[in-house]
């Protein structure tokens, strides 16, 4: 799966997105009622970037949810969003590996005994004969295109005891699939599943908090001021930000942890290793060559070449970014800490990585990884693939939640429902959309009953790197996205643990949506411009509720 929620940088088949806002553009035209949400002209400078609130405004009282929006009126919405998945379901990138874990009455985590190993031989010969020549039922799950004989082998364990397959090629995501089903189907397998790529979730006296608009802005920004009066964070509440790594940032380096990346294949990680302890960014562009190489590591993995994203770097600062220091800009939680730990790289990342990274970065043993000294109370996923929740993402987000880890998600910039949109609909996760300056749901925001509330992401300004490829300077940058909405949020979340420490995952989500903010957009606004989620996040109303 890929993994970002960005879009000046690599998101997932880039093609894909084109066509399905065509078929949601189609699809919503007509209607009177549920169409709209923004258009896709840029805002006017107004509304991108208004002036700051004159002074902090005290923590209003929580306000209450709005309302859930007439189904009825928004079914044509709906139908249009089953288009819009047909369109980028069908458009899937390649997959070259499976995840599959044994039924747990004799299987281990060590996959060094014998019998795992007998175990794994038998089931992979078994899936493979009915691969190639499907009997009975099997044949429901044949590909069109024809198969090819497969080099199936196991090439490491997961921490959560499951094992990553390889397929010795890349299959498409349908095929890929199939064979998933094929697998699930054997006596021994507990569940099977591609192991996906997932995408960015972004679209391209301090002297810049002027232009921090989101922190303060009374319509559509999420009241920091009003928080900062009681907390600005604490060194001992850690979000770990899952992402493209970092770099070392004049205004973020002394917020940062050591990290570590859990990227295994060394051409996604662009840096010539696998998993170290080198979480540092070295860029994620990809080329017109590359996608063009068949025989390459990258081939259709976007459908035009990109820069380099520096993701990570720019969801780093929004949480951490040091303030008071009359350098760039102010992060939310701007006296905790950030653990980078990196996931994504040149097209991505995959599942079994990230869910790997998300039980380090919570301090949970991953055989073969050091220690983590430093565990996170917050994890930021600006990441996500399609498809429902797979079974891989909701086992690591069921262990750290159990730890009292606080998961955030970005809810992806499809302008669907998250419910064709992983981790966003997973269990026990808070979803994030995002709004524009004039408080109406931005028009790439995903949205639905999995989106808890929306935080700011149009025009949000953030530490970033001068690269076109490889590393440049220091620089801020200006970017769109889900990815940036969700940052905000877990930042907010960080700033609500360091007033109460004793906060639960629950708790948490249930006062960031109590206290989310309506938004003041007249009666009878299409359903569809209304934020996702309770509201707009406020980050006075969040933590003066959470320190009571």
């Amino acid at each position: 799966m890929r993994a970002k929620r960005f879009t000046p940088a690599v998101a997932r088949f880039t093609h894909a997105r084109a066509l399905a806002g065509m078929l949601s553009a189609a699809a919503l035209l007509p209607l009177a009622g549920c169409g709209g949400g923004g258009d896709s002209a840029a805002p006017s400078a107004a509304a991108r970037a208004p002036a700051p609130a004159p002074a902090p405004a005290p923590s209003p009282a929580p306000a209450p949810a709005p309302s859930t929006p007439n189904n009825t009126a928004c079914a044509s919405q709906q139908a249009a969003t089953q288009m819009v998945q047909q369109a980028i379901a069908a458009n899937a990138p390649p997959v070259d590996h499976l995840i599959v874990k044994l039924k747990t009455s004799t299987a281990t985590r060590a996959m060094a005994a014998a019998n795992t190993a007998s175990r794994f031989d038998a089931v992979i010969q078994r899936a493979m004969t009915q691969w190639v020549a499907p009997t009975g039922s099997a044949r429901a799950f044949a590909s069109t295109s024809g198969r090819s004989q497969l080099n199936v082998q196991v090439e490491r364990a997961m921490a959560s005891g499951a094992a990553v397959l390889s397929l010795g090629q890349s299959v498409s995501a349908a095929d890929a699939a199939a064979l998933a089903q094929i697998f699930a189907t054997d006596a021994d397998v507990d569940y099977a599943e591609p192991d996906n790529r997932m995408g960015v979730r972004d679209t391209p006296t301090d002297p810049l908090f002027s232009q921090q608009w989101y922190d303060t802005d009374p319509t559509a920004g999420v009241n920091l001021p009003a928080a900062w009066t009681r907390t600005k964070g604490a060194p001992t509440v850690v979000t770990a930000v899952l992402d493209t790594g970092f770099r070392p940032h004049g205004d973020l380096a002394s917020n940062l942890l050591p990290g570590y990346s859990f990227i295994t294949n060394v051409n996604t990680s662009n840096n010539g290793k696998g998993r170290d302890r080198d979480a540092t960014d070295p860029g994620d562009w990809v080329t017109q060559q590359e996608l063009d190489d068949a025989s390459g590591p990258f081939y259709h993995c976007a459908s035009s070449p990109s820069d380099s994203s520096w993701h990570g770097t720019r969801v780093a600062g929004l949480i951490g970014a040091v303030a008071n220091n009359n350098t760039g800009i102010a992060g939310v939680s701007w006296l905790g800490k950030v653990l980078p730990v990196r996931v994504l790289g040149k097209c991505g990342g995959v599942t079994s990585d990230i869910a790997d990274a998300m039980r380090w970065a919570a301090g949970i043993p991953v055989s073969g990884v050091p220690t983590n000294s430093n565990p996170a109370k917050v994890i930021n996923l600006s990441l996500g693939g399609t498809g429902a929740c797979s079974q891989t993402f909701q086992q690591a987000i069921d262990d750290v939640t159990a730890l009292g880890v606080t998961v955030v998600v970005a809810a992806g910039n499809d302008g669907v429902s998250t419910a064709f949109d992983q981790p966003a609909n997973c269990r026990g996760v808070i979803a994030v959309g995002a709004n524009d300056a004039t408080g109406r749901r931005a028009s790439f925001s995903n949205f639905g009953s999995d989106v808890a509330l929306s935080a700011p992401g149009v025009n949000i300004l953030s530490t970033s790197n001068s690269g076109k490829t490889t590393p440049g300077t220091d620089v801020y940058g200006l970017a769109d996205g889900t990815s940036l909405a969700a940052p905000q949020v877990a930042g907010v979340a960080a700033l609500m643990l360091a007033v109460n420490g004793n906060l639960t995952p629950a708790q948490i989500q249930q006062k960031l949506q109590g206290g989310a903010r309506a938004t003041k957009l007249a009666a009878g606004t299409s359903c569809s411009a209304m934020p996702a989620g309770s509201g707009i996040l406020d980050a006075g109303a969040a933590v003066a509720a959470a320190a009571q």
